[in-house]
């Protein structure tokens, strides 16, 4: 197939690799061309102008958040020069309130559009191990399935409106960092009173805890990564696309809100570009230990 590809971030460089690796035929921009021409030894097109993007059967957007796709795809005026039979599939985590507008404004246009955002780390976005939550008109949909075996290890089809691919996402980042705050509470907890966290950390998954992101996070807390690629910047502003959508739609989230503030004490503290799973750490540091 061939893919307009725009967008190349951490994510998105491992997600392009991938897309040619599996024989798909690639014009990659990004607002670093440099960034882009790496991809041309692989076998992609390096695309100078936006525009070369839209000679493609569908293009697909990974943007780093709402302000990069205003300025990318709306205010570029893009979105309005997408050929009738290309589809634009959202791939990034964005507001709620943008994949509305994004719906909106393709709606309005009668054009194709697939909101997939995605679960995963950069190693898995190169190794096509990603989850992927999807939602759109049927026909654009079953266009993009192709796209999304060569990405991911699981899709999830949530209907035929965009934004619900988005909210599924924003909730699931929520409880992510719910789980985050909840395990460096614990782990400072136990090891206040003398039990080692790797002890704890091992009898809860291997008990009634035992999803991947307990062990994973767990992990990182009790040995932080050689190399950062998901910073607890990033993770405020996931907690943060939550409330906003919990405002905008009257659901209370009181939750979101003490995590918002712990993410803000610890990046005051300077832990904003470690690892996600530094809140954690802060936390142990708060309790004194």
């Amino acid at each position: 197939m061939k893919i307009g590809f725009i967008g190349l971030g951490q994510m998105g460089r491992g997600m392009a690799a991938r897309l040619l690796q599996q024989g798909h035929e690639l014009i990659a921009w990004n607002r670093t061309y440099a960034v882009a021409e790496t991809l041309q030894q692989r076998g992609a097109t390096a695309a100078k102008r936006l525009e070369e993007t839209l000679d493609a059967e569908v293009v697909i957007t990974m943007l780093a958040d709402d302000v990069a796709v205003e300025a990318v795809w709306i205010a570029s005026g893009l979105v309005n020069r997408m050929p009738a039979a290309v589809v634009h599939l959202n791939m990034a985590s964005v507001s709620l309130r943008m994949a509305l507008r994004l719906a909106r404004l393709h709606q309005d246009r009668a054009g194709h559009y697939v909101s997939a955002p995605v679960f995963g780390r950069p190693q898995a976005a190169a190794s096509g191990q990603l989850d992927i939550v999807a939602a759109g008109p049927r026909d654009a949909l079953a266009h993009c399935v192709p796209l999304f075996e060569a990405l991911g290890k699981r899709w999830f089809d949530v209907g035929t409106e965009p934004a619900h691919a988005n909210i599924v996402k924003i909730a699931r980042n929520f409880l992510l960092g719910a789980i985050i705050e909840s395990l460096g509470e614990a782990f400072a907890l136990v090891e206040k009173s003398g039990v080692e966290p790797a002890q704890f950390l091992d009898i809860i998954t291997s008990t009634s805890m035992s999803a991947p992101a307990y062990k994973n996070y767990g992990r990182l807390m009790i040995t932080p990564p050689p190399e950062v690629t998901f910073t607890l910047k990033l993770g405020l502003k996931d907690v943060e696309l939550a409330l906003q959508a919990g405002g905008d739609t009257g659901v209370p989230m009181p939750t979101a809100a003490l995590i918002r503030e712990q993410h803000l004490a610890a990046i005051a503290r300077g832990y904003g570009d470690n690892d996600w799973a530094a809140l954690g750490n802060y936390i142990r540091e708060c309790a004194g230990l």
